[in-house]
C-alpha cells in the first residue's frame, strides 16, 4: 500500500476549472457539477452501440438541448471496450430545466440503444476548482486522459482533502507540472469516491512522469512521505485507466 500511494503522490496523488469566489459573497454555485455515465456494450455489439449512441445524440441535439455530450472510450484498464458520456460545468439549477428533456431521452434510449447495452452506470462530480490545475488552452485539444477513481473510507474527506492541498500547491509552484482536474462525487456510486483527470496530447508526453518531476521537484522527500503515511489510512483503493475521447460520437 505505500508504494502504491507513493506512486499515486508522485503522479499528483472530469472539465474546465471555475474560480472560487470569496466568503460572504451573495454569488450563485458556479457550474462545476458533471454528469458521467458509463456503458458497458454487449460483447459483439461495439459497432451496433457506436451507432445507435451517435444517432441518440444527434436526436438529442436536435431537440435544443444546451447539454453537450463529449463521448470517451477505454483503452486501457479493467473497463476497456466500455464508454464513458460526459456533460459538463452544470448548476444544479442546470438538473430541473433539463428534467423534461431528460426524461425523453430516457426513453428514446430504451427503445433504440439498450438492446447493444450490457449495463450502464451513472454519477455526479463536482469540481474541486482550488485543487485543478486546468490547461491554458482548450481541453478538447487533448485526445487522451490518464483517469484514477480513488475510494476512501467514510467520512475521510476530512483527512484527504488537506492533504491532497499540500500536493497541489506544491506542485502549483512548478511551471513544469502537468494539467490535472480533480473531482469529489457527490451523487450516485460508492461514497467517498474522488477522481483525478491528467490529459495529454500523446503518449509522450505521459502526464504521470511529468508530475513525478515535479513533485520531486516541489516537495522534500520526508514531507512527501508523512502525506503517504496519512493518505494510507484512508484510501481504500485506487483504480487507474486510460480513455481516449472520440468526438466522432459525441454531440453534434
Amino acid at each position: 500500500m505505500p508504494r502504491t500511494l507513493r506512486n499515486a503522490l508522485a503522479t499528483a496523488v472530469a472539465l474546465v476549472a471555475a474560480s472560487p469566489f470569496a466568503f460572504g459573497q451573495e454569488l450563485p454555485d458556479p457550474p462545476t457539477q458533471n454528469t458521467v455515465f458509463e456503458v458497458a456494450p454487449k460483447p459483439g455489439h461495439a459497432l451496433e452501440f457506436e451507432a445507435a449512441l451517435k444517432q441518440h445524440l444527434d436526436w438529442v441535439g436536435a431537440q435544443g438541448s444546451t447539454w453537450r455530450w463529449e463521448v470517451f472510450e477505454v483503452t486501457h484498464g479493467k473497463r476497456v471496450g466500455n464508454y464513458f458520456l460526459v456533460s459538463r460545468r452544470h448548476s444544479w439549477e442546470d438538473f430541473d430545466h433539463h428534467q423534461a428533456l431528460a426524461a425523453k431521452a430516457a426513453a428514446r434510449w430504451r427503445a433504440e440503444v439498450s438492446q447493444h447495452v450490457e449495463s450502464v452506470s451513472g454519477g455526479i462530480y463536482s469540481m474541486l476548482a482550488g485543487f485543478t490545475r486546468a490547461p491554458e488552452d482548450d481541453l478538447a485539444s487533448y485526445p487522451f486522459r490518464g483517469v484514477s477513481f480513488f475510494s476512501m473510507r467514510p467520512t475521510s474527506a476530512r483527512t484527504f482533502l488537506p492533504n491532497l492541498r499540500k500536493v497541489t500547491d506544491a506542485l502549483g509552484t512548478q511551471e513544469s507540472a502537468p494539467p490535472e482536474l480533480w473531482f469529489q462525487q457527490v451523487g450516485g456510486g460508492e461514497q467517498g469516491t474522488f477522481l483525478s483527470v491528467r490529459p495529454f496530447r500523446k503518449w509522450a508526453d505521459w502526464p504521470n512522469r511529468g508530475l513525478a518531476r515535479a513533485m520531486n521537484q516541489a516537495m522534500d522527500p520526508a514531507e512527501s512521505g508523512a502525506i503517504v503515511a496519512e493518505l494510507g489510512k484512508v484510501i481504500l483503493r485506487e483504480e487507474t485507466m486510460v480513455v481516449v475521447m472520440r468526438p466522432d460520437l459525441g454531440s453534434p
